[in-house]
Parts: C-alpha cells; sequence; structure tokens
C-alpha cells in the first residue's frame, strides 16, 4: 500500500511523483488557463516566467542544483528579454534546449496552430478548439512513459 503526498494511503494505485513545471508565457490569463488543466492533472508545481532570458536562466539554474524540470511549456510569440518586444521566441526555445542537450519535453501552446516535430506535442490555444483536453493528453504521454 502506497501513501500519498497528504499522507493518505492508496489501494492497488502506485504513487506517482508530481511534475516540475516551466511555463513561458507572457500572457497572465493563458498562464492561469494552463495552471488550471495542470492541476486537473494532479500537478501544482509550476514555475512561470515571461520572457526568454529568463526561462533559460531557470533551466540552467535547475540543472546545476540537479533538479530539472519535468516538462517545459511554451508560447511562441514572447519577447527574449524584460520589457522587450515579441518575436519568436519560442522556436529559439526549442533550439537551445536542443543544443544544451537536455531531454525535457516541450509543449507550445500558442494561438496560431503550429506542427513542430522536434517536441512532444503543439496545443492550438484557442476558443473554437478544445485545447484543454490536448494540453490534458500530452501531460498524460508524460506521466505514462514515467511509470
Amino acid at each position: 500500500m502506497e501513501i500519498n503526498v497528504w499522507g493518505k494511503r492508496r489501494k492497488g494505485k502506485q504513487a506517482q511523483r508530481k511534475m516540475y513545471v516551466l511555463n513561458i508565457e507572457d500572457n497572465a490569463i493563458k498562464h492561469r488557463d494552463i495552471c488550471k488543466v495542470l492541476e486537473d492533472c494532479g500537478e501544482r508545481e509550476v514555475e512561470w516566467v515571461k520572457n526568454l532570458e529568463d526561462g533559460m536562466n531557470r533551466l540552467k539554474q535547475a540543472v546545476r542544483q540537479t533538479r530539472p524540470y519535468d516538462l517545459i511549456i511554451t508560447d511562441m510569440y514572447y519577447p527574449l528579454t524584460a520589457g522587450g518586444k515579441e518575436m519568436e521566441a519560442g522556436e529559439l526555445l526549442i533550439q537551445r534546449v536542443a543544443e544544451m542537450g537536455l531531454d525535457i519535453p516541450i509543449i507550445l501552446c500558442s494561438s496560431v496552430n503550429y506542427r513542430i516535430p522536434e517536441i512532444l506535442g503543439t496545443v492550438h490555444y484557442a476558443e473554437h478548439v478544445d485545447w484543454e483536453d490536448d494540453l490534458r493528453k500530452l501531460v498524460k504521454m508524460i506521466k505514462i512513459s514515467e511509470r
């Protein structure tokens, strides 16, 4: 019998480790919406940054502290630095994570419907699609692969 993080016993289910998530998103409402979906998936440990420079600094810090992120959720368009103009920073993030040799799943959550084969998946963040379910499915894929 396993004991979960709240000290309660679980019958027949293996206790799962919680994921450490980095969300790079410059829109507070979209960040909140993403966090709601992650909470539905049982994930509450989400760090939020609003530009590429801060995101890369957090990634490097996590690696130095030997506690790398389990998942990165990124927008495509956000500033490279604090106060900068929006650019295709998500594409740069994907390239830099690969250059660093980090094996961290990346989900692109954007209002533009992208297809990027080098990452775990993309979520089209729009009112006319069930983007929340798409995000849940991708998070579930990570949890299943960790077993």
